[in-house]
């Protein structure tokens, strides 16, 4: 018995979101100056997983998800496991969400990404406040959170024009509650 096509292009687009995990958690990591901190570079991984959570929540699974914050925070020699207990929070909120996102103007999207992104910010940091570690600067925080929202667009640009991962749009069909979203 042949599969549908919908489920082929399924684990297609979780193949595809696993390469292009591993490939925002390789980008910040090639040395691009002389000085160790020479550039800062946003928050790809966020940007990519709540870009793609919004669009196509079906193939980006959780556990996925989880696994590349793990491999990001030992590679990037963050905390062990707290950006990905952050990124798992913040995903599964906008996975939740995500019928909401239908037919909504993207600069409400970008926003309501940018708030997010900022209320995981200071969640991890106070997850370090709250084990003594050093917590990160609020300077740092900030440029951290600008250039992340400043590159959201782009990523989602490259998702729709490049990967065709674009958001299904709303149809008008009751949910499984009796409600139209």
């Amino acid at each position: 018995m042949s599969k549908t096509p919908t489920n082929s292009r399924r684990w297609f687009e979780v193949i595809l979101f696993l390469i292009m995990g591993f490939a925002s958690i390789g980008i910040p990591i090639i040395p691009m100056g002389l000085a160790a901190n020479s550039v800062a570079f946003p928050d790809i991984m966020f940007a990519l997983f709540a870009a793609w959570v919004i669009r196509r929540p079906m193939s980006a699974p959780i556990l996925g998800i989880v696994f590349l914050g793990v491999l990001g925070d030992a590679m990037m020699m963050r905390p062990l496991g707290l950006w990905a207990l952050v990124l798992f929070v913040g995903m599964e909120v906008l996975r939740v969400s995500e019928r909401a996102f239908r037919d909504i103007p993207f600069l409400v999207e970008w926003l309501y990404v940018s708030a997010l992104f900022a209320l995981m910010l200071i969640l991890q940091n106070l997850l370090l406040l709250v084990s003594f570690d050093s917590v990160y600067g609020v300077t740092d925080v900030i440029w951290h959170w600008g250039r992340t929202v400043a590159v959201y667009p782009v990523v989602v640009i490259i998702l729709h024009w490049g990967l065709h991962i674009r958001a299904y749009k709303k149809d008008n069909r009751p949910n499984r509650l009796g409600y139209v979203l």
